[in-house]
Order: structure tokens, then C-alpha cells, then sequence
């Protein structure tokens, strides 16, 4: 089959009663079938027929963590039109500045529909006076109009959806995805884990995010496998309910960052245990992977049947709709020495089938590959920038070593000082663990002295209300210095939740970068330069 409506009629004709997802909410858990997702996601295309939608029509879905997600998306392919998630705001957004970003973001791509919940949507209509594009609210109600709906006939290569970047919103960019891609990636990415309709698995990951939509969302949709959909929020705040998801379904994957890995050890009651013996693979995706976290997984749940030969690597992009590389499963991860980094770096495997990867002089990693997306969605001048000559240049540092990639960085995550390179991500993992600051919540940035125009390094860091700030800063001066040979020239104490992140939840550089430099961030008391 050469398109994902055929397969998904497809799934819900020749196992109509397999599990698509145990959808866990609230501590209640509900089991959808494939018969069931068909039937509601029809329900779903038909009103978009009734609203004028017709195939090549880009909808819009912006959802909490609900069944929802997937009816109205995969509805949206039944009808032939175009979805993308795009992430819902979080308590801690200010609406104005969110909708005033999705504005100019609708303005560039010109959505057909929204589907939101109610809520939202009267947020919309309070913060953008005009707003005007159409919408459906997402409600039960909507299901039960979708007996006779036939799947939209799509070519294998119509676009099948777009996938937005993180990043400001509205410099988002829409990377196009046709159905011979996404086919043809999910099963050349299969192939390199030996991923199997037995497998099962386990997620907080939100769709917006690649990672989630891929590895987990599109690949039960393609393959008709069984995943557990957990809510990011409730994971957020207890991050152990993914060992529990795994443990009760006996989960054998779950892709998850870096700082995920760390959340949950530092979520986990020291007296806790849990069954992980079923797990084949914890892939940690989406930001670098770091080897003393891997360690500090692998010990503290060793006597749950996690060993260090289950912790691997995949790097992934939505332009090459995701996998490009992934380490082998069952032998442990290689760690390359490299200067300037304390721990190493950490191996991502050689490419997944089909993927070709070549390293520029500047060391900027390009590759090649069936896989690889259309372009942007109306931005030519930024698909002609990225691909060239039929190769894709990821903006991403690394090198080749025994076949496989290691990566180091981001070109515009590279901060040189005093003629040494050094790299922001690097410099705040080292001081992630420091007590009286939040993990996860600091950015490293390069600014310019005035008195010597020469780079230096401001870290912002997000401290516990409780912490001694001055101690603070010095104790991540001192560990910086000490661990990476960097002086700091300052460090700016901050509230929990002033740091400003991307859709996708990293934090964002650039614009606490911009607000650092216009003196808006800044916490109150605190002296204006940091410690």
C-alpha cells in the first residue's frame, strides 16, 4: 500500500480488535482498537466535509492530551487533507505572546481549519481581535457522524502532512512529508531496531514533536502496533508513571531526551523498583546524549533488569521525516574522546538503510536519503538554502568514526571564545546536577563585552526560591571552569518558569538571548549583571 489512509482502512479491516493505544489519563486507562480508530477518525473526516474542507487543505490541530489527537489528524488524512499538530499553551504561557506568534505564523501558511478545544479557542478570540479562521471544536459529538466516509485516494507522493519545527513560532517551518516517505522511513527504521507488531511501546512524548509523531504515533499507523500514550504534563510531574506504563504493559521501547533519563532517576524513591525486564531499548533522541546520564540510569535501575547494553542513541529530524543513524540494540553505545568535552562524546550509530551522511570541511553533517522531505512549506528561499544538490545540510557539527556519526553540536550552537570553541549545550549540562538550580533550566549564551568587543559566556539559570544566589554562582562558575577550562563572565539567578522555551519544550536560545540583552531577564533583587 502506497498511502496511510489505504493502510489504516487497511488495519481496521484485518485486525479490527488489536490494540492501537492504551490511552492512560488521570489514573484511568482506555484501550483503542484499530476498528475504533478508523471508525472515529471517518467520523472526523466527514465534518471536515461538511465544513468545506477539500483534499490539499492544510488543517490545524491544537489539542490537549486526549483520543482526540489522533481521530481528528488521521481524519484529516481520510479527507486528503494536509494536518500538523502544533502544541497547545501551557499554564505557564502568557496567551498574548502565543497567539501573537501563531498570528504571524497563520498569516505566512494560511490554514483552512483549526481544530482546538473550546477553551483555547476563546483564548484565541480574546488576545487576536479578527480572528477569523475557521474552526471545529473537537468534542465527542463529532464522532458519531462517520458511517460511509471512503478514504481520500492519495498519491504515494501527495503530501501527507507537515511536521513543524521548534523554534519561535512563528519562524516555524513546515516540513512537507509525503506518504512514500513516512512508508518508507517507518519501515527502514523498523528494520535497523528489529521493530516487530509484538513490540509495544511506552511514550510521554507529545505529537507536535517528531520524535513522538514518528517513532511512536506513525509508526502503529503504519506497522499496526500497539503503543501506551501517557500525558507529558502528568509525566512532567511524575515522571516514574512511564516505569509504571512499562511495567504494566510490558513495554519493550521508549524514546525519550537526554534530560529525560535524569528526570526519572531524580523522580524514583530510592526503595522503589519496578519490572523494566521486558524493555529491549530506552533510545534517547532529540538532544545530545550524555554518558554520565546513561550511567546513572543504567546503576540506579540495574536491579530492574535495565543493563547498559539497553541505552542507545538515535539522531533524528523531521526532514528526513526521522531516524538517520541509530546505534546497533544489544551491544553498549561507543563514547569518543574529544577535547572539550569531559565526558566524551557519545556515539549515534552508523545510518539507518539508505542514508547517506557526509561531513563537510567546516564539519557540518549533511545527508542523503529516500526519505528526505520536499522542502519547507511556502519558504523556497529556506528550502533552497537547506537543500542543496540533493542534500540536506542539518546545521548540526560532527564526525565519522568506525562507520558511525558522532555529533557535537549545533554551527549556531558553537560559542568561540578567546579562539577555543566551546559548546552551549555542553556547558550546561555540566552544571545540570548543582543543587539550587532547576535541571534542565539554564542556557548558556555568547554576548559581547563592550569593554574588550570580545565573546564571553553569560549563564541563566533558574534557581530553587530557597538557594543562596551568590553561592550558586559561584559554584557553577567553579564547576565550569574546573570541568571545561571556561571562565564564566556571569551568572543570572532566575525565577523557575522565566526562561523562555521553544514549542517543543527545549529551552530557547535566542530569544532568552534577545531578552537578556534588552534587560527584561532578569530576576527581581537580583543585581543586573549576575554574580
Amino acid at each position: 500500500m502506497t498511502d496511510l489512509a489505504s493502510l489504516l482502512n487497511s488495519h481496521s479491516r484485518t485486525r479490527p480488535d488489536a490494540p492501537f493505544c492504551t490511552f492512560v489519563a488521570k489514573g484511568a486507562a482506555q484501550t483503542i482498537t484499530f476498528a475504533q480508530l478508523y471508525e472515529r477518525s471517518a467520523a472526523y473526516a466527514a465534518a471536515y466535509r461538511r465544513e468545506g474542507v477539500v483534499p490539499g487543505d492544510l488543517v490545524i490541530v491544537i489539542l490537549e492530551h486526549s483520543p482526540h489527537l489522533f481521530y481528528s489528524y488521521l481524519g484529516a488524512i481520510l479527507a486528503g487533507a494536509v494536518p500538523s499538530f502544533m502544541p497547545f499553551p501551557s499554564p505557564k504561557q502568557r496567551a498574548d505572546l502565543y497567539w501573537a506568534d501563531h498570528a504571524a505564523l497563520f498569516a505566512r501558511i494560511a490554514p483552512r481549519l483549526l481544530v482546538t478545544y473550546a477553551a483555547n479557542l476563546a483564548s484565541a478570540r480574546a488576545e487576536l481581535p479578527g480572528f477569523a479562521i475557521p474552526t471545529l471544536v473537537a468534542d465527542d459529538a463529532i464522532l458519531a457522524g462517520g458511517d460511509g466516509v471512503a478514504p481520500h485516494a492519495a498519491g504515494a507522493d501527495d503530501v501527507a502532512c507537515l511536521q513543524h519545527s521548534s523554534g519561535t513560532t512563528g519562524l516555524k517551518k513546515g516540513v512537507m512529508l509525503t506518504h512514500r516517505e513516512i512508508l518508507a522511513e517507518v519501515a527502514a527504521y523498523a528494520s535497523a531496531i528489529d521493530f516487530t507488531q509484538d513490540d509495544v511501546v511506552a511514550s510521554w512524548l507529545p505529537l507536535y514533536h517528531d520524535m513522538g509523531f514518528v517513532a511512536v504515533f506513525m509508526t502503529s499507523v503504519v506497522l499496526g502496533t500497539h503503543f501506551v500514550a501517557l500525558d507529558p504534563f502528568e509525566w512532567t510531574m511524575r515522571p516514574t508513571m512511564l516505569l509504571d506504563a512499562i511495567r504494566d504493559h510490558r513495554a519493550t521501547f521508549t524514546w525519550l531526551p537526554n534530560f529525560g533519563f535524569s528526570h526519572i532517576v531524580n523522580g524514583a524513591r530510592r526503595d522503589a523498583t519496578w519490572d523494566l525486564s521486558s524493555m529491549r531499548a530506552f533510545i534517547s533522541c532529540s538532544e545530545p546524549a550524555k554518558a554520565h546520564t546513561f550511567a546513572r540510569f543504567a546503576a540506579r535501575f540495574a536491579d530492574c533488569g535495565v543493563t547498559p547494553e539497553k541505552l542507545h542513541v538515535c539522531y533524528a529530524m523531521a526532514e528526513n521525516v526521522f531516524a538517520v543513524t541509530q546505534t546497533k540494540l544489544g551491544t553498549r553505545v561507543a563514547v569518543a574522546a574529544r577535547e572539550g568535552f569531559a565526558d566524551g562524546v557519545v556515539s549515534c550509530g552508523p545510518p539507518v538503510d539508505g542514508v547517506e551522511i557526509r561531513i563537510e570541511a567546516d564539519g557540518e553533517v549533511c545527508i542523503r536519503s529516500p526519505y528526505l522531505f520536499d522542502g519547507y512549506y511556502k519558504l523556497p528561499e529556506k528550502t533552497r538554502e537547506k537543500l542543496r544538490d540533493g542534500w540536506y545540510h542539518s546545521g548540526d557539527l560532527g564526525f565519522i568514526r568506525d562507520g558511525e556519526l558522532y555529533v557535537t553540536g549545533r554551527m549556531d550552537d558553537m560559542l568561540i571564545v578567546a579562539g577555543r570553541n566551546y559548546f552551549a549545550h555542553e556547558i550546561e549540562a555540566v552544571v545540570n546536577d548543582l543543587p539550587g538550580i532547576f535541571p534542565g533550566r539554564n542556557v548558556a549564551i555568547g554576548v559581547e563585552d563592550p569593554r574588550t568587543d570580545a565573546t564571553v559566556v553569560v549563564l541563566l539559570a533558574e534557581c530553587r526560591p530557597e538557594a543562596d544566589f551568590a553561592a550558586v554562582g559561584l559554584a557553577i562558575k567553579r564547576q565550569v571552569l574546573e570541568r571545561l577550562g571556561l571562565a564564566l563572565a556571569a551568572v543570572v539567578p532566575l525565577n523557575q518558569g522565566d526562561l523562555i522555551k521553544t514549542t517543543s519544550g527545549k529551552i530557547s536560545r535566542t530569544k532568552n538571548k534577545e531578552l537578556y540583552l534588552d534587560g527584561t531577564l532578569i530576576r527581581t533583587g537580583a543585581p543586573r549583571n549576575g554574580h
